[in-house]
């Protein structure tokens, strides 16, 4: 992967894509899963493609090793990790994966290695999964070997109006700055939305403890 491309907004400003550098002009396309929404997704206008990976089979007598593009519940494919590596990369699209099991990341991260040595991504890479416990839910840690990959773990959360409605606490986002307080890799924070407003004070301290 281009060193050059580590940063999202620098390769989006650099394409003419986004007319200053800010997060709020880049645009997505999300559950770009299948054949088809993978198809679609690199024919209509979204500059970066997110997509969720998991094993074939996933829990079943007939889980595989595979890496396939799905999310839960659903556990078979018609689309791998490796061909939707193989086209999403032939285009300009920035890279989203969000890893929704622990099986799926070790054969991903291999993938990945294999492409990365053989100079096939050339855009930013986002590896998402959500490794530690977070509001109202009564680990998958592991290195990643990509120092320009954006690493953005987050909090496994639940929202229901009027009964699980518990914002993030500081000691949650304490656990999470453990966590990443060594790796060298640009991160970003993925968190539920509407609980964001009122733990605002905590990720604020978050922020602050690194320039990445």
């Amino acid at each position: 992967m281009a060193e050059q491309w580590g940063n999202l907004l620098d390769y989006c400003l650099q394409l003419g894509l986004i007319p200053e550098k800010d997060a709020i002009h880049v645009t997505w396309a999300h559950g770009a899963n299948s054949l088809r929404e993978m198809e679609e997704a690199l024919r209509g206008p979204a500059m970066v493609l997110e997509a969720d990976v998991t094993v074939e089979g996933l829990n079943t007598q007939n889980q595989t090793n595979v890496p396939i593009m799905a999310h839960p519940p659903a556990i078979y494919s018609d689309n791998t990790l490796q061909h939707w590596l193989n086209t999403v990369t032939q285009s300009q699209k920035g890279i989203k994966l969000d890893f929704k099991s622990l099986e799926s990341l070790s054969p991903s991260l291999d993938i990945l290695t294999a492409a990365d040595s053989q100079n096939q991504i050339n855009q930013p890479v986002w590896l998402n999964a959500d490794i530690l416990r977070g509001p109202n839910v009564p680990n998958f840690v592991q290195p990643v070997n990509f120092p320009t990959v954006t690493v953005s773990p987050g909090w496994l959360t639940l929202y229901v109006p009027l009964l699980a409605v518990k914002p993030y606490t500081q000691l949650m986002v304490e656990e999470m700055a453990a966590l990443v307080r060594d790796l060298p890799q640009r991160i970003t924070f993925p968190v539920r939305a509407v609980l964001l407003r009122a733990s605002w004070l905590h990720f604020s301290w978050l922020l602050s403890q690194s320039p990445r």
